[in-house]
């Protein structure tokens, strides 16, 4: 049955499904037959019938893991079926189990996909409460939901906010969706991603994007500027590691670079491209810290974003050009360390 509903044959795995439930129970292999069976209907999309074999699995007294609840909750997510993955989520503490990253990712996934904010901020409230710390899934998972994010990410317009607190101002004002800002707000204050994104050692801070979506490496690097603001004991260098492309849609265009050096260059950032690595920014101490002691704001105020789109054409077309100049150039001239 799991080798047939693996490879798309659910006629086939049906078959021998249909020979499981013939037999008397408790079925031969314990538990783990139980738990093939449910990954088996979980992909082929009968998430009724894989949460039935949940519940026989517990009356016969075998002890299911969070990974069978998991795949049971993110089949009817993939249905559009909230309330049943929601009460599904919720059956795993009566079994004795713990919520852990794992399912609450999925539970973000599935918010995610249907864009229910409203539903969103109340589990990421619920994780923070429970001490359950958002993953770099999660993050992107959030922000991908999160259109307006999306848009100035890809779109990046002279009044791009370059503050996490400009970030969450703009939303307020200017996102359709009711409860997108608090969402970001909620996802701001857990720093455990940024935590982990961030390394840090006597010789080097590091930021590293690589996993992160379009999206989550900008929110990443207004959260990332901020916590270098309040901590200024730096060691010698500074970077920011966002790769060449290799994981991009279009193999070789490195997205993430291309929007850290159009983020970062707004700012007035010193970090430049390493000569020895074109998929690492890099700095000195003493030029980042007296980046840090300058303020910088949008290139637009934010009251001036409703004006013509031919007029903000004609101030986007110089910008553009000029930094499509440099990074072609920057591939051929050697930058200092």
């Amino acid at each position: 049955m799991a080798a047939f509903s693996s490879r798309g044959l659910k006629r086939r795995a049906m078959d021998f499904y249909a020979q499981l439930r013939a037999m008397p129970t408790p079925l031969a292999g314990g538990g783990k037959t139980y738990m093939a069976m449910i990954k088996s209907l979980c992909m082929m999309g009968l998430a009724a019938e894989a949460e039935e074999a949940l519940r026989v699995m517990l009356s016969l007294g075998y002890q299911p893991d969070a990974f069978q609840f998991g795949l049971v909750a993110k089949c009817y997510g993939k249905a559009g079926q909230l309330a049943e993955m929601e009460r599904v989520i919720a059956s795993m503490s009566d079994a004795g189990i713990r919520l852990g990253t794992g399912a609450a990712n999925i539970v973000l996934s599935c918010y995610s996909a249907c864009r229910e904010h409203g539903k969103m901020l109340a589990w990421l409230k619920k994780m923070r409460k429970l001490r359950v710390t958002p993953t770099t899934k999660g993050y992107n998972f959030v922000l991908n939901s999160c259109p307006t994010v999306v848009s100035m990410a890809r779109e990046l317009d002279p009044s791009l906010p370059l503050s996490a607190a400009q970030l969450v101002r703009k939303l307020k004002s200017a996102s359709p969706w009711p409860a997108e800002a608090e969402v970001v707000q909620e996802l701001l204050a857990a720093s455990s991603v940024l935590t982990k994104a961030m390394v840090w050692s006597e010789t080097e801070v590091k930021l590293n994007l690589h996993g992160f979506s379009i999206t989550s490496a900008y929110v990443l690097m207004l959260q990332w500027v901020d916590a270098l603001k309040v901590d200024r004991t730096l060691p010698l260098e500074v970077s920011v590691v966002c790769g060449v492309g290799k994981h991009s849609d279009v193999r070789g265009e490195p997205k993430v670079r291309e929007l850290a050096q159009e983020v970062l260059s707004r700012t007035g950032s010193p970090l430049r491209l390493s000569a020895r690595n074109k998929g690492r920014l890099v700095a000195k101490r003493d030029r980042v810290k007296h980046w840090l002691a300058t303020e910088w704001t949008s290139m637009v105020p934010e009251e001036s974003t409703d004006q013509s789109t031919n007029s903000s054409d004609q101030q986007q077309c110089l910008p553009n050009l000029l930094r499509k100049l440099g990074q072609f150039f920057s591939s051929f001239v050697p930058v200092s360390r």
